[in-house]
C-alpha cells in the first residue's frame, strides 16, 4: 500500500510543473500574431498615403503642361554653329569620321565642323504663314530666376614642324616661309564660349603663334575672334557681329589644328594667305529655307582687312561675301554636301577683285561600327581681279585666274587613317602656275591627341619657278571643351 500510494502523488507533481508551459506557449503564437496584424495595418496606411502623393504630383504635371504656352510653329533650330561643352576630335571639322546623316544643331559653336541638320525636313509641306515667319523665335527658358550663365573655356595646340632641303631653307620658299627646318608653334589657342543670356551666345578666342616679319622671327599674340551671335531674331534667321572668320568656302572657317591636313591647300594660300580670310569685322546673317532639303543661305559685310586678297580695310567700300550650301542624304550610300560663295571687295590700291567658290564633300561610312570612313572632297576658285598698269598683261587691265584641291581620305578605325591629297594653281597678280601632290598618315590616340605625317612634292613654273620636297610632322592637342563648324 506504501510503494502504490506514492505513484499518485508523482502524476500530481508532474501535472503541476508542466501544465503553465501550454497557456505560456499560446500567450507568445497571440503576441506574434497581434504584432503582424499592426504591421500589415502599417503598411496599407503607408502604402495609401504615398499613393495619394503620386497622384496628386501626377495631377500638378498635368495642369503645369495644359498651363504651358506653344511655341511659335515657325521656330526653328539655330542654324549656326555655337559652342557645345563636350570636348570633339581636333579634326572633326574635316577629317575626322562622322555619320552621313544630317547632324543635330548645336546647342551652343561652331561648333564644330559632318552634315547639316535637318531643319527643314520638319518644316509644314504647306509652309509657315507670314505672321509665323516674321515671328521671333522664342529663347530658351533658364532654370531659375537669376541663374548665372557659365562658359565654356578651351585649349589647343599645334605644333609643325618642316623638313626640306637647304636651298628651301636658304629662299625661305616653303611651304611655312621662314620656318623651314624646325619645329614652330604654328597656333596656340585659348577659347571662351557660351551663352551670354537666352537671346544671344558669344565667342571669344585668343591666339599665339610663330610667325616671320621682315627675316625676324617671334611669337605674337593676337585676337582671333570675338563675336556675339543673336539667335531669335524674325524670319527665323541668325546673326553675329564682331570679329570672325567670314562663312566662305568649304575650309575658310575651319581652324588651322582641324584642318583635314597639315598645310591649307596652294589655292588658298596663294588667294588669300596661310591662314585665309580670318579676322574679319564685320556682320554675318545666315537662314535655313523652310525646303524639304536642307538649304543654307549665309551673307556678311566686313572691312576687308586681308592683306593678300583685299586690304580696304573700311565699310566705304566693305567686303561682301555670301554663301550657300545644301546637303543631300543618301542612306547607306553615305551623303553629300554642296557649297558656293562668293567674296567681293577692294584691294589695297583701290581696284575690284572678286573670288567665286564651288566645294563638294562626300562621306560614306561602313556599317555596325562606323568604319572604315571614305571621305572625298575638293573645291575650286576662280579670281576676277583688275589690277593698275604695273600688273596689266600686255594692256589688260582684269587677270583671270583659278585653281583648286581635291583629298581623299580613308580612315581605317578610330585610330588610323590615310590619305592623299593634290593641288594646282596658278598665281593670282602674276605669271606662272603650281601643282602640288601630297600623302600623309594619321594617328589619334583618342580624341584629344592627334599626330600626322605628311609628304609634300611641289612643282612651280613662272614666277614660283621651283621643285620644292617637304616632309611636315604635326602634334596636336586639346584641354578643355573645343567645339567646332557643324560640317
Amino acid at each position: 500500500m506504501r510503494r502504490h500510494g506514492f505513484r499518485p502523488l508523482a502524476v500530481l507533481l508532474l501535472l503541476s510543473c508542466t501544465g503553465p508551459v501550454a497557456p505560456a506557449h499560446a500567450q507568445d503564437v497571440d503576441a506574434l500574431r497581434s504584432e503582424m496584424q499592426a504591421l500589415r495595418e502599417q503598411l496599407a496606411t503607408m502604402t495609401q498615403s504615398y499613393e495619394q502623393r503620386l497622384k496628386a504630383l501626377s495631377d500638378r504635371v498635368e495642369q503645369l503642361q495644359r498651363e504651358r504656352p506653344a511655341p511659335p510653329a515657325a521656330a526653328t533650330a539655330p542654324p549656326t554653329a555655337m559652342p557645345a561643352p563636350a570636348p570633339t576630335t581636333p579634326s572633326a571639322a574635316a577629317s575626322a569620321p562622322a555619320p552621313p546623316v544630317a547632324p543635330p544643331t548645336p546647342a551652343g559653336a561652331p561648333p564644330a565642323p559632318g552634315a547639316p541638320p535637318a531643319v527643314a525636313a520638319t518644316a509644314k509641306s504647306d509652309g509657315p504663314s507670314l505672321a509665323e515667319v516674321v515671328t521671333p523665335r522664342q529663347p530658351f527658358a533658364l532654370s531659375a530666376p537669376g541663374r548665372v550663365l557659365l562658359f565654356d573655356l578651351g585649349v589647343s595646340g599645334d605644333f609643325v614642324t618642316d623638313f626640306t632641303s637647304p636651298t628651301r631653307e636658304r629662299r625661305q620658299d616653303g611651304t611655312f616661309a621662314g620656318r623651314e627646318n624646325r619645329l614652330f608653334p604654328r597656333e596656340i589657342e585659348v577659347g571662351f564660349f557660351g551663352r551670354v543670356d537666352p537671346y544671344a551666345s558669344a565667342v571669344v578666342r585668343i591666339s599665339a603663334g610663330e610667325e616671320v616679319e621682315a627675316g625676324a622671327r617671334d611669337v605674337s599674340v593676337r585676337l582671333d575672334e570675338a563675336n556675339v551671335t543673336l539667335l531669335t531674331l524674325p524670319l527665323g534667321t541668325t546673326a553675329r557681329f564682331g570679329l570672325m572668320r567670314p562663312r566662305f568656302g568649304t575650309l575658310n572657317s575651319v581652324h588651322q589644328d582641324d584642318l583635314p591636313q597639315v598645310d591649307r591647300p596652294n589655292v588658298l594660300t596663294r588667294f588669300f594667305g596661310e591662314e585665309e580670310l580670318d579676322g574679319e569685322a564685320g556682320v554675318e546673317a545666315f537662314w535655313v529655307l523652310p525646303l524639304p532639303i536642307y538649304n543654307e543661305i549665309a551673307v556678311g559685310v566686313f572691312d576687308g582687312d586681308n592683306d593678300v586678297a583685299f586690304g580696304r580695310g573700311s565699310l566705304r567700300d566693305p567686303l561682301l561675301t555670301a554663301r550657300w550650301r545644301t546637303f543631300f542624304e543618301f542612306e547607306e550610300a553615305g551623303g553629300l554636301q554642296l557649297d558656293a560663295s562668293v567674296a567681293s571687295g577692294v584691294t589695297a590700291d583701290e581696284h575690284r577683285n572678286t573670288v567665286l567658290g564651288l566645294g563638294a564633300k562626300y562621306k560614306w561610312m561602313g556599317a555596325g561600327s562606323g568604319f572604315p570612313v571614305v571621305t572625298l572632297a575638293g573645291e575650286a576658285l576662280l579670281g576676277l581681279r583688275r589690277v593698275g598698269d604695273d600688273l596689266a598683261v600686255r594692256g589688260d587691265h582684269r587677270l583671270d585666274r583659278w585653281g583648286g584641291y581635291l583629298y581623299a581620305q580613308y580612315d581605317l578605325d578610330r585610330r588610323w587613317a590615310a590619305g592623299l591629297r593634290g593641288d594646282w594653281t596658278e598665281l593670282p597678280t602674276a605669271r606662272g602656275h603650281e601643282w602640288a601632290l601630297s600623302p600623309y598618315l594619321q594617328f589619334k590616340p583618342s580624341e584629344f591627341l592627334r599626330f600626322r605625317v605628311q609628304y609634300k612634292h611641289t612643282v612651280g613654273t613662272g614666277a614660283v619657278e621651283r621643285v620644292a620636297d617637304e616632309v611636315f610632322l604635326q602634334g596636336t592637342f586639346i584641354l578643355g571643351a573645343h567645339p567646332t563648324e557643324r560640317f
